[in-house]
């Protein structure tokens, strides 16, 4: 390993011992794109978390997970003594983007470098301006719209395709993020897209911030971001009953494999909604959660019963041929089973149709029809 990444990991407090031992135990491992060497944090050592990136440009701290709130009034007076901004939280999926070695890349939350994201990050940023201007800057953002290869629902005003949303801004070697009000003064030196923003509130705000998140529900959107100024304060998500309704619904095919407190956390999250913004069920509520719940299971079982494999389609648009094949190679070495069902060229970009084939559900629910007895 060469003496600039052992420099690296000094500077924040590895010693090169530990790093190579984390080698050996594969905690971290290496990986390339386009001749890009880089290493993938896999379990959490020293101030590394699991989704670190290390390179021979610095370090790309993890983007952290952040606590959820149940209760949005209770939640936020007992979080927050000074103000805060609330933002839109985005339905996609959440990657980094920085500029290593020359190259643009768009991390994934695993380390990886996703093609297709790397591939699209330029329809919505000048990577050149930002990053020559900004040595070191990592842009984090959420990728959503109906044509992506991650995430199956996205926000109601993306009809087609995918927009890129920025929401927070990190330097390299810096584990923690610009502080908010900087971050939105570059956000608008540079017009990045940016996640929707409602403005500066206080605890004593929350009639106000309740009818945000009626606005939010209402609308189809997935919930709110609470990004406080005082930084010792922790940033929370607050998410709408229609969120946990079509989070439960995009899953419930898939019921035979998930795990359950996936269901069960959305059930009580949708209840404390109801408790709290609502006062009383309504027998649209009930008709609701048992059509989402029980409509994917039966339409899954009627396939299984036709002997059709379960699957997931959807579609990806690419600007470069060549990053169609490095799309296919990360979605092999992520062991998600997959079919290309076509390719084709319409206007600037090449579309690609994927279909995402659930065979440990259809194998379940293939055994159960086939009348095999299991213990539970």
């Amino acid at each position: 390993m060469d003496k600039q990444l052992y420099k690296i990991i000094g500077q924040i407090g590895l010693s090169e011992r530990v790093w190579e031992e984390s080698i050996e135990r594969h905690d971290v491992v290496r990986d390339e794109f386009d001749g890009i060497c880089f290493y993938r944090v896999l379990k959490k050592i020293g101030s590394l978390e699991r989704g670190s990136v290390v390179t021979n440009e610095g370090v790309l701290f993890d983007f952290p997970r952040i606590a959820r709130i149940l209760h949005l009034e209770n939640g936020i007076r007992k979080a927050y003594t000074q103000p805060f901004y609330v933002e839109e939280k985005v339905d996609g999926y959440n990657v980094r983007v920085a500029c290593i070695q020359g190259r643009v890349l768009a991390f994934s939350r695993g380390a990886y470098v996703c093609p297709f994201s790397t591939d699209r990050i330029v329809d919505f940023l000048d990577v050149k301006k930002i990053f020559k201007e900004n040595p070191g800057l990592i842009v984090c953002g959420e990728f959503a719209g109906p044509d992506n290869p991650y995430n199956i629902e996205h926000p109601p005003y993306v009809k087609e395709d995918i927009r890129f949303f920025t929401f927070d801004l990190m330097y390299l070697n810096k584990p923690d993020s610009i502080p908010v009000e900087d971050r939105y003064k570059l956000f608008g030196t540079y017009s990045m897209p940016t996640v929707r923003r409602f403005g500066k509130f206080s605890a004593s705000d929350i009639s106000a911030l309740k009818k945000i998140i009626k606005e939010l529900d209402e609308t189809g959107c997935e919930g709110m971001v609470i990004k406080p100024i005082y930084s010792a304060e922790k940033i929370m998500k607050y998410v709408t009953l229609g969120s946990c309704l079509r989070d439960i619904n995009v899953t419930a095919s898939l019921m035979a494999e998930a795990a359950s407190e996936f269901f069960t956390h959305r059930i009580i999250r949708a209840a404390m909604f109801i408790h709290e913004n609502i006062s009383s069920l309504k027998p649209e509520v009930y008709a609701q959660l048992g059509k989402v719940l029980l409509e994917p299971v039966y339409e899954s079982v009627t396939k299984a019963a036709r002997g059709e494999v379960i699957d997931e389609r959807f579609l990806l648009r690419f600007r470069d041929e060549n990053n169609i094949q490095k799309m296919i190679d990360h979605l092999y070495r992520c062991k998600v089973k997959f079919e290309v069902l076509s390719k084709n060229k319409e206007g600037a970009y090449w579309h690609v149709k994927f279909a995402r084939k659930c065979y440990a559900s259809y194998e379940i629910l293939q055994k159960h029809l086939d009348g095999s007895a299991h213990v539970d």
